[in-house]
């Protein structure tokens, strides 16, 4: 893409702002223009460099300026990205009170999640427009902060894309004067665009621009939010038809040696909706390696220990953490390493989320034994923030605001709080339903029960509360954990993966989208089978890495055989299909070699 831009602007003569270029995130900006500066492109001569999302902030703000928009919009990023939460438990309590949704009906991340689906895929907050299945009261919800977002003029980043492109399609006169005006359209990550950003890239182009994509429909990981790899398998070649379509096969990886390229050859070549193509070593010689370490005992974290080990030795012998990265599909996948991490005082820090220890379901299960150690105590706020902690976990429908007003009475009486419970418990003296008393007299009896066996469990819960991932490190000596879905584009010396095993990595559940438009006038393609779109991700893990590959697995122990962690460095080839359904494909991989030399072979 620099080299084409190059091309236009110094043989061709191009004028650079006829020149309009869409990557993906903030990162991929910077590094194209760094690009652009390295192959000697003069500043004059560089064009604009925009995400899809700081090209619409640009126009947004061009449209308040012209008075095309409200002036007092108020942007719901960076540091006020939390107004986004505190907007959608309005629109959950608003909906309660007036009985048109259920209480606890609706979880707060479930409605963030599909609200930036909705807006990626131009979905308007309207009964006939907005579907979504499992869940009928997400539609509500989302009309709803919708409607309260509105009021305050709140722009969220999800906002962006689609308030440029709704403004594009409805105004003539800014159409005419801001689509078709390029030359020349180039986009990159192209495998990752959704509805909304596709739609974006259609009206800038127009009719006259030569459009320019570059992806890879084998790293098609965001399904989840909106991507579809059919737009670059299909797509292109329909809604761009003006003019004729050049594919250029990008085939050499320059990152690793052949090795991993023929690994994760094998492991894509299995996908059938797919653009046939090679992956090739650039450089045969290249050392890289792919450890497998498999636990075949009954002890599970074997292979974690195993990689925590070799961690350590990467470390001595590089001198760097910062080369390695530990990637999982979700972050439940993490907690065993995690755990051996903090075992052999590895410094370490979870991008994303908070370590095991502190994650939400642990916080409570501590705070139960926690509260029923206060439980014979006079209340006070601590108690207040315990119970307020697990008297809805598991969901008892007890109203946390009348909750409150009692305990804080209580704590102004000296009221000890299991007398306090027992009373909220008692149908004689409690303003609560009978459900609810029931709830809480079971939350009493399993109290007690806890009380019964927290002898010993001081020492621990002092433990836990001091653990520090860290080590108290800088972050340049601590090893980098986080999801796959976070790294793409990105490179480390050494990719650890552990856990990868059904249930975890892959994780085989429908990929068929929640939210869908009920009138469908948005037609999005079909998603991938869940089996293609996990076999992606692990495609692009492995292909982070540029010396090593190191994966933690197990298989179910043979009864009579005792269990053991063994390595294997293993290159799986594709096997043919007994019903016939990969032969081609498996035909052509043995022919090639997926890296095309007698070393990857």
């Amino acid at each position: 893409m620099v080299h084409r831009i190059d091309y236009l602007v110094r043989e061709r003569q191009v004028n650079p702002k006829r020149i309009r270029i869409l990557m993906f995130n903030a990162l991929a900006r910077r590094q194209f223009r760094d690009k652009l500066s390295d192959v000697g492109v003069p500043e004059a001569l560089r064009p604009e460099v925009h995400t899809f999302h700081s090209f619409s902030y640009q126009f947004i703000g061009q449209m308040v300026a012209s008075g095309h928009l409200r002036a007092a919009l108020d942007f719901w990023i960076d540091d006020k990205a939390e107004v986004v939460r505190i907007y959608v438990h309005r629109a959950i309590e608003s909906l309660v009170s007036s009985r048109k949704i259920p209480p606890d009906s609706v979880d707060v991340d479930e409605v963030i999640d599909a609200t930036g689906f909705y807006k990626g895929s131009l979905i308007p907050p309207l009964p006939s427009r907005a579907g979504y299945r499992g869940n009928p009261y997400v539609p509500l919800v989302y009309e709803e902060f919708e409607r309260l977002r509105n009021e305050r003029g709140g722009v969220t980043f999800d906002d962006f894309v689609p308030l440029a492109v709704g403004i594009l399609e409805n105004d003539a006169q800014i159409k005419q004067a801001w689509c078709g005006q390029s030359d020349f359209v180039i986009a990159d990550e192209y495998q990752d665009v959704n509805y909304g950003q596709q739609r974006l890239i259609e009206l800038l182009a127009g009719d006259r621009a030569d459009v320019m994509v570059v992806g890879d429909d084998h790293q098609t990981i965001y399904e989840w939010r909106g991507a579809r790899p059919n737009y670059i398998l299909r797509e292109f070649l329909t809604v761009f038809d003006n003019k004729p379509v050049v594919d250029y096969p990008l085939s050499r990886s320059f990152r690793f040696g052949p090795v991993i390229a023929q690994c994760a050859q094998n492991v894509i070549a299995f996908n059938g909706n797919r653009i046939e193509k090679r992956l090739i070593a650039h450089a045969p010689a290249k050392p890289a390696h792919l450890d497998i370490w498999v636990n075949s005992s009954e002890q599970a974290t074997d292979a974690n220990k195993e990689l925590a080990r070799q961690v350590k030795a990467i470390v001595r012998e590089s001198g760097d953490p910062r080369k390695i990265i530990v990637l999982a599909r979700a972050f439940a996948q993490l907690g065993g390493l995690e755990a051996e991490f903090l075992a052999n005082s590895i410094p370490y820090r979870v991008l994303g989320r908070s370590p095991f220890f502190e994650r939400h379901e642990l916080v409570v299960l501590l705070d139960y034994i926690r509260f029923a150690m206060v439980l014979d105590r006079p209340v006070s706020p601590e108690a207040d923030r315990l119970l307020n902690s697990i008297v809805n976990t598991p969901n008892r429908k007890v109203n946390r605001g009348i909750l409150s007003r009692v305990i804080e009475r209580a704590e102004l009486a000296g009221t000890v709080t299991r007398a306090t419970l027992q009373r909220l418990a008692d149908p004689t003296d409690s303003p609560f339903s009978r459900a609810q008393r029931a709830g809480l007299a079971d939350l009493l009896e399993l109290l007690d029960r806890i009380q019964e066996r927290v002898v010993g469990v001081l020492h621990f819960i002092n433990h836990v509360e001091h653990l520090d991932p860290t080590q108290g490190r800088p972050e340049d000596e601590q090893i980098l954990m986080t999801t796959v879905f976070r790294t793409k584009g990105l490179e480390y010396d050494y990719v650890i993966i552990p856990n990868c095993e059904e249930g975890y990595m892959p994780l085989l559940r429908t990929t068929g989208g929640l939210v869908f438009d009920k009138a469908g006038f948005v037609k999005e393609p079909e998603p991938s089978e869940a089996i293609e779109n996990e076999r992606r991700l692990f495609y692009v893990a492995i292909t982070r890495a540029m010396k090593g590959v190191l994966i933690g697995t197990s298989t179910a122990p043979t009864p009579g055989q005792p269990g053991q962690v063994c390595c294997q460095p293993t290159f799986p080839v594709p096997r043919r299909d007994p019903a016939g359904a990969h032969c081609r494909l498996n035909e052509s991989l043995s022919k090639t070699s997926g890296g095309g030399s007698p070393s990857q072979e």
